[in-house]
């Protein structure tokens, strides 16, 4: 994914596959722990990338739902580097 350019899907997409990661058991994924572990890392590095963040906060500006709900559900647990204002929620 990393070597693909940055868009509002592929950010949406490699955060979903992200959570799933850090919430389910390496078995749901198909892999080892390690396995599990470094596919997350990876995904974290990609996301943490300035252009991925920008291209995140384009569509949090743009009104993009899934950008909104990102930032509101996901970006607070994964401390996700394009909104960096938001606070885990207290129920995740």
């Amino acid at each position: 994914m990393g070597s693909l350019g940055p868009t509002i899907e592929r950010y949406f997409t490699i955060v979903v596959l992200t959570q799933h990661l850090t919430t389910e058991p390496p078995e749901a994924a198909g892999c080892t722990e390690a396995q599990q572990e470094a596919l997350r890392a990876t995904y974290l590095e990609v996301l943490d990338r300035e252009e991925w963040a920008q291209a995140a906060r384009a569509g949090f500006a743009a009104d993009d739902n899934r950008m909104r709900w990102l930032a509101d559900h996901r970006a607070p647990q994964l401390r996700l580097r394009a909104f960096p204002d938001r606070e885990p929620d207290a129920e995740e």
